[in-house]
């Protein structure tokens, strides 16, 4: 047994999927097939059931991956320990975050500080950078995610409000502020049920007691901003999180009270590091 096969075999049962194990591995699906398959072999077991809706673990597949999660956070201890007893010079950080934009943004500020740490950053929604946080699979997220648990703390990176986004081609797309209630007389897209873009709009249109039918729902931002763009209907974003664009506009809604809160988050009660203490000290250019 290889430890490079119990990480695939880790990162499989927390990505749900071959493809995606590979990704947050960065390496190729045929070699997180190949470490999982001689696993397999080896012990003469079965630690997935394969099907048409992808992977799920068999009962000894969970019950690995519960000593395979406490390897993992052994390790990444281990890491942090050695890390804080030594300088910044070099070393690895391992990020998850839901708004690429300024976790790029940050990472670019830290590193310009600190241009021997090599970083990983991989994009997932809000409620799986938490749960990565939360099973130490990472050293810290950037995530618009509320942060409620007890085992956290945060540093809050950006407030941001809801505005909202139509088609070039609209004729409200001429106004210079809208109202919810003039938002809603469009064809609104929805965003995720997961999606905190998507919870906050309907807090607010619980506020205002609105009746939305949705024409379509989008999974991602990416998605939401291509079907406003090819005029299928209106949607919202936290405004710092526009792109900008000739078949986009955004228009600030006047009457919005809530607020995108974007943090760096991270486990309270791993050992210190000096790697992840400099990220949180890090200002944004």
């Amino acid at each position: 047994m290889q430890y490079a096969q119990l990480r695939a075999f880790h990162a499989v049962a927390e990505h749900g999927g071959f493809s995606k194990a590979a990704q947050a591995l960065s390496l190729t699906q045929p070699a997180i097939s190949d470490h999982v398959r001689r696993l397999e072999q080896d012990f003469g077991v079965k630690l997935f059931d394969r099907g048409p809706r992808g992977v799920e673990p068999t009962e000894l597949g969970r019950r690995l991956f519960s000593v395979t999660r406490q390897m993992l956070s052994c390790e990444r201890d281990a890491r942090q320990l050695l890390d804080s007893a030594g300088g910044l010079a070099s070393g690895t950080l391992s990020l998850v975050a839901d708004a690429p934009d300024l976790a790029v943004k940050l990472i670019g500020a830290f590193r310009r500080q600190y241009p021997g740490i090599v970083v990983t950053l991989s994009i997932a929604n809000a409620a799986e950078c938490m749960q990565r946080v939360l099973s130490s699979a990472v050293d810290a997220a950037i995530t618009a995610a509320p942060q409620v648990h007890s085992r956290l703390e945060s540093r809050v990176l950006r407030r941001d409000p809801l505005v909202a986004m139509v088609p070039a081609t609209s004729p409200i797309a001429k106004k210079r502020r809208l109202t919810y209630a003039e938002f809603v007389r469009e064809p609104v897209i929805f965003r995720e049920a997961q999606s905190v873009t998507q919870q906050l709009l309907e807090i607010e249109l619980v506020r205002q007691s609105l009746q939305v039918e949705p024409v379509m729902y989008v999974d991602g931002r990416e998605a939401l901003e291509e079907a406003i763009a090819q005029g299928m209907g209106v949607g919202v974003i936290a405004s710092a999180e526009f792109n900008e664009s000739r078949r986009i506009r955004m228009i600030p809604l006047q009457d919005c009270q809530v607020e995108m809160i974007e943090s760096l988050t991270r486990l309270a009660e791993r050992p210190a590091s000096n790697l992840l203490n400099a990220l949180f000290k890090t200002e944004l250019d």
